[in-house]
């Protein structure tokens, strides 16, 4: 499991990937799981590393930037950045979203780790989801579109309005492996 330990992929220096830590909102803690099979849970299922949640039930991008530094305690990581729906519902102005999650992509490439970004949903969150897409490309990480888009409609999958069940969450961690694993 060796990659680039640089987001550039002319870089040639190769790391070996110890864990992968979730880091974001609500989604990412597991909010409407049953015993704890959360995204985080089923993507270390999925890949057989150490996967790190570092959800936290209704945090915005601030509260993101305000404890990256534990987030930065992982070494030679993934670090899948996940936030940004609070922030809408709150209406904080999304210039102000686009600065911290600048200022957290920053952090985490200087640490030497590669950042995926993950946007919510597409349609609800349209502004949203268009500004991270645009952030992954300026810093050029990876971006993975809309992890609820599947299953949005189905509410099978849902345990209120917003968060997925234990079925929603594996069907979240599906997606989000098979558009990292290329860096496994």
């Amino acid at each position: 499991m060796l990659i680039s330990c640089s987001n550039n992929s002319s870089n040639n220096n190769l790391i070996k990937i110890n864990s992968i830590v979730c880091f974001g909102d609500s989604l990412t803690y597991g909010y409407g799981a049953t015993n704890g099979q959360t995204y985080p849970y089923f993507l270390q299922q999925f890949t057989n590393i150490p996967v790190i949640n570092k959800g936290i039930n209704g945090n915005t991008s601030q509260n993101g930037l305000d404890r990256i530094e534990d987030i930065l305690q992982f070494k030679n990581s993934i670090v899948i950045v996940e936030f940004g729906a609070n922030d809408f519902f709150q209406q904080i102005p999304i210039s102000e979203t686009k600065k911290n999650m600048e200022q957290i992509v920053d952090k985490i490439g200087q640490n030497g780790d590669i950042v995926v970004i993950v946007s919510a949903e597409d349609k609800q969150l349209n502004q949203l989801h268009k500004m991270l897409k645009s952030l992954a490309k300026e810093k050029k990480v990876l971006f993975i579109n809309g992890i609820l888009n599947e299953i949005w409609n189905d509410r099978n999958f849902f345990s209120d309005e917003i968060h997925p069940n234990s079925k929603g969450y594996k069907s979240v961690a599906d997606k989000i492996y098979k558009n990292i694993k290329h860096l496994l």
